[in-house]
């Protein structure tokens, strides 16, 4: 947990309804599948933790 996370970078794919997102102080990677927009599908991934600017 922490009480501010903030974002590294957000990388959308060319070819796929899908983007990544790395969380700096949390040691989180998001991939999101926006296919549904109404029904996100995520799958988070552990890394280290302070991920640095662009992942």
């Amino acid at each position: 947990y922490h009480p501010e996370p903030r974002v590294a970078s957000i990388v959308s794919s060319h070819n796929n309804p899908e983007f990544i997102v790395n969380v700096k102080e949390t040691g989180k990677i998001l991939f999101v599948d926006y296919t549904d927009l109404k029904n996100l599908k995520t799958v988070e991934v552990e890394a280290e933790r302070f991920l640095h600017d662009g992942g």
